[in-house]
């Protein structure tokens, strides 16, 4: 997980959000006092039009086709979702809320990870937000030379409940991770090792915020300046 700066709300938002908030909540309002079919059919419809392809499109180019959690790359083999940040279900004010958008991978977005999960203050929450917070704040990325494997460690409560609830260490992500990171360490080493700090450089500056889990890559990085 790495700092994302918010970009421009898209046009369709600016435009509709207002007006689609009130009807959304409206809608709600008479299928919770009447749960026929015909209210339940009417309130999905107007809730589903946050989904419109210029936010998707304007929230994968503010992550770098990345999952906000995970920092997967997602789009060469999923569609992505647009995840509240603040689930619909608890805060339906907010369902078509720009600021409260991220993209996010199926799996991170899951209901066995973050799914509707929102935990308060007194539950250890609230989850650790890339946008508007520095996940630097509260997470560590490290290699944990017990496992052998590339591990995100908490600072803080909310880090320790963000790290279980959106299964930042799940075992197949964690798998995935280490052997791509390996992959850098490996020619790292064989850079070090015949001390060629031009060719360093030139490696290192191949990479950026669109490589997938570039919050351990800019660790790896700073410790070699260091």
């Amino acid at each position: 997980m790495i700092q994302v700066a918010r970009t421009n709300k898209p046009d369709v938002l600016d435009q509709n959000a207002e007006n689609w908030t009130i009807e959304y909540l409206k809608a709600k309002q008479i299928y919770e006092e009447s749960k026929t079919a015909e209210h339940k059919k009417n309130f999905q419809n107007i809730e589903k039009r946050y989904n419109q392809s210029e936010v998707k499109d304007s929230l994968k180019v503010m992550f770098k086709k990345k999952c906000a959690f995970c920092e997967s790359h997602i789009t060469h083999i999923d569609y992505g979702q647009i995840e509240h940040f603040k689930p619909k279900s608890k805060y339906p004010d907010l369902c078509f809320e720009w600021n409260n958008f991220l993209i996010s991978c199926p799996i991170c977005n899951g209901k066995s990870n973050k799914g509707d999960k929102f935990p308060l203050e007194q539950e250890g929450g609230p989850f650790i937000n890339p946008v508007d917070e520095n996940p630097d704040d509260f997470l560590k990325f490290e290699f944990d030379e017990i496992t052998k494997t590339f591990l995100i460690f908490p600072k803080n409560n909310r880090a320790v409940t963000t790290i279980k609830e959106l299964g930042l260490n799940r075992d197949d992500l964690v798998e995935n991770r280490t052997i791509e990171l390996s992959k850098i360490i490996n020619v790292l080493e064989l850079v070090l090792d015949r001390n060629q700090n031009e060719i360093l450089q030139k490696f290192i500056d191949t990479f950026s915020e669109k490589d997938q889990y570039f919050a351990f890559i800019k660790t790896i990085f700073e410790k070699i300046e260091n």
